[in-house]
């Protein structure tokens, strides 16, 4: 196996060179993108960052954990199940994977194809935020990643912070409006083209309560000037 080695040790000072030596192989950025709202299992993980394999998984943890990019932690549950999470430093990334995505958006091909994760589509969102959002009373959002076989559901809270749109882990208190919904579906509803009741129609979206807010959150979303 060919020694790798990073661009320090060619002698290369550029700071954004070397954060490619932290972060820059193939499924780490991905990974980071996993664990900036939350801590996931080592499972989660595997089913999340398509492609990858548990061994190469296992040595992007390490290496990410020995950067300072991810720790182990137990999560609180009976099991005191370990798990990854992102380090204070780690969570920078999210500001990294924000310009990457409005980068590849602006770019000659922006379509892609395949699915999105949970995590995925509440970064998406929170990168995405239309900004004048009105205050109001906070939805609850529930997705889960379809293509998996009893995939595990994340919840979120979307509420308005200063004027601004802002997802967040974890239920509210109380919620007037609920959405339970496919990963996928729910960015298509958002992001691309599929209308809300088309994606209800098709039982990959679940409104309960007001579902006028429900439509005010997509047409927030799909509105050009946002």
């Amino acid at each position: 196996m060919p020694i790798k080695h990073t661009y320090a040790e060619h002698g290369d000072a550029c700071r954004a060179a070397n954060a490619l030596d932290v972060v820059g192989d193939r499924w780490s950025l991905v990974i980071a993108r996993e664990v900036v709202l939350g801590p996931k299992r080592f499972a989660d993980l595997l089913a999340s960052v398509r492609g990858i394999t548990p061994s190469v998984l296992s040595e992007r943890l390490r290496t990410l954990q020995a950067a300072g990019v991810v720790e182990p932690v137990v999560l609180s549950d009976l099991g005191r199940t370990r798990a990854y999470q992102a380090t204070p430093w780690g969570r920078g990334l999210e500001s990294v994977l924000e310009s990457l995505g409005r980068w590849y958006s602006a770019g000659p091909s922006p379509e892609t194809a395949g699915g999105m994760t949970p995590d995925g589509v509440a970064l998406a969102m929170r990168t995405m935020a239309p900004p004048g959002w009105s205050s109001g009373p906070a939805l609850a959002l529930t997705l889960h990643d379809g293509r998996l076989s009893d995939p595990p559901s994340f919840p979120y809270t979307v509420d308005s912070d200063d004027g601004r749109l802002t997802v967040t882990p974890g239920l509210p208190a109380a919620a007037r409006t609920s959405i339970r919904a496919d990963a996928t579906a729910w960015s298509e509803v958002l992001f691309g083209t599929t209308s809300l009741a088309a994606a209800e129609h098709d039982g990959g979206v679940v409104v309960g309560g007001d579902r006028s807010e429900a439509a005010r959150l997509v047409k927030a979303f799909r509105t050009p000037a946002a």
